[in-house]
């Protein structure tokens, strides 16, 4: 159905004064509803120790508020792995696995604060692979011996060691499967170009990996039964996953990838207006790189519990009565809105968001507990409240997201100036009179020309004349 055009508010444009009249008032209209769409990440939702990680790192590396809170959020998610679980009721129990799509156009340093925050993660890894090799060395020499030799030596059958990991960015399926079955605790997948994961999916094997992706979101067993690989079976499976995507590509994305839900499982990060940025002449100081290692070190130093065939037993974490009232009367309202017809778009978003507010309300209740602010006995109210802000957050990213793959309104994704200026146009008009009309809103000419070029706002059927489309 073709949308309907926005008539513009004056005709009259030899007026000059009428002109400035009305694009003052415009300006001010078009102001009042980008601020009304703008989404704040909301760093409140974070015990103080991380706001202040938040704060600190976008004042001297310029990180993007969203984009390193996110983060941050993804390392907690890995750190935890299979150690925790959240149970709002019983039988319905929420793992700490998160799939993040951090969204921006080169250079806006998207990158960055993704490997920032894992930095403690990966030099546990790095330790981890060093005793590893040594142990390999030890393993390959045992095993060089003959039997004899090794009963002389007192040595007994030696037994392979495994490089105990957290973190994995280049895998094929079965390499990740084969990890993972070592790795009980859980792993956390990054990659640089998020596109490259989804293209992925039928590399190896047609269809399998998509599913594969959405069984390991939901905690289902996942079971590896084929002829060319060993046979694997990890009842527990722990992936989170982040990444990196540049909004151009956010369509190849969602082909063939909203009916399934598959697009409805990824946390996107989509700052408001966002921008690169100058240098900054301020210096972390160490003390904030000092507290981030010390909360994701108090987080992987928490054992976990194996039973006696070795698979994982997570601690199970209940709500406090306040907080779990104050989440059933949140699901409540989020049901009814779901059920109204007009919103059946948006369904898929919430039922997802839904158990997000669980997994983000467990994840704050374990960083508190890290950065010396509670315990881990229950969930509580302030990890709660905070969770319901994280997911409206969330909520409005992906509202944002579906509104591009699904190729809403051009004028959408237009700056307020821009959109300020279409709106102040006629239905149609000559480059002349458009010209006027730009410049007397500060634009200048050659600006505007380039601006009504694009042909997915104005169609240009004969030389110098135009017509809007929207």
């Amino acid at each position: 159905m073709e949308a309907k055009k926005i008539k513009p508010v004056f005709d009259d444009l030899n007026n000059p004064a009428t002109i400035l009249k009305h694009v003052e008032g415009l300006k001010k209209t078009v102001e009042a509803e980008q601020k009304a769409k703008q989404n704040p990440f909301p760093v409140e939702a974070f015990p103080e120790p991380i706001q202040q990680i938040i704060t600190a790192t976008n004042e001297s590396l310029k990180f993007p508020i969203d984009f390193i809170g996110t983060s941050m959020l993804y390392a907690v998610s890995v750190s935890i792995g299979n150690t925790h679980r959240a149970e709002i009721m019983r039988g319905y129990e929420q793992t700490a696995v998160l799939y993040l799509a951090i969204v921006g156009k080169p250079g806006t340093n998207k990158t960055h604060p993704l490997k920032w925050a894992i930095k403690p993660i990966e030099q546990r890894d790095n330790l981890k692979y060093q005793e590893y090799q040594r142990k390999m060395q030890e393993y390959e020499t045992i095993a060089a011996l003959t039997k004899k030799e090794r009963e002389q030596q007192g040595y007994n059958e030696p037994i392979k060691p495994i490089w105990e990991q957290y973190l994995i960015s280049d895998f094929t399926p079965e390499a990740l499967v084969s990890v993972h079955s070592y790795n009980k605790r859980g792993l956390g997948v990054n990659v640089d170009e998020l596109a490259s994961w989804f293209k992925n999916f039928n590399r190896y094997n047609k269809g399998s990996e998509q599913e594969f992706w959405l069984s390991v979101w939901s905690g289902n067993t996942v079971k590896v039964n084929r002829k060319t690989s060993d046979q694997y079976n990890i009842p527990l499976p722990f992936i989170s996953v982040a990444g990196t995507i540049q909004p151009g590509v956010l369509n190849e994305l969602a082909d063939n990838r909203t009916e399934n839900g598959f697009l409805d499982r990824l946390l996107f990060v989509v700052p408001d207006n966002l921008k690169k940025e100058y240098w900054s002449e301020t210096e972390l100081s160490p003390s904030i790189v000092e507290n981030w290692q010390t909360i994701i070190s108090n987080l992987l130093d928490v054992s976990i519990i194996q039973d006696e065939t070795n698979n994982p037993q997570p601690e199970i974490l209940r709500f406090t009565p306040e907080a779990k009232q104050l989440l059933f009367e949140w699901q409540r309202e989020l049901t009814d809105q779901s059920n109204k017809p007009e919103n059946e778009a948006i369904s898929g978003i919430n039922a997802k968001i839904e158990m997000y507010a669980v997994r983000l309300a467990l994840i704050l209740q374990m960083v508190q507990y890290a950065c010396n602010e509670s315990n881990k006995q229950a969930v509580g109210m302030e990890a709660v409240q905070g969770a319901l802000k994280l997911v409206e957050y969330f909520k409005k990213t992906a509202i944002k997201v579906h509104s591009i793959v699904s190729n809403a309104s051009p004028l959408d994704k237009l700056p307020t100036d821009k959109q300020t200026l279409y709106i102040a146009l006629p239905d149609t008009f000559t480059t002349n009179k458009g010209v006027q009309v730009a410049e007397s809103m500060g634009m200048a000419e050659r600006t505007f020309k380039r601006f009504i070029s694009n042909k997915e706002l104005f169609n240009n059927h004969t030389r110098g004349e135009y017509e809007k489309r929207y």
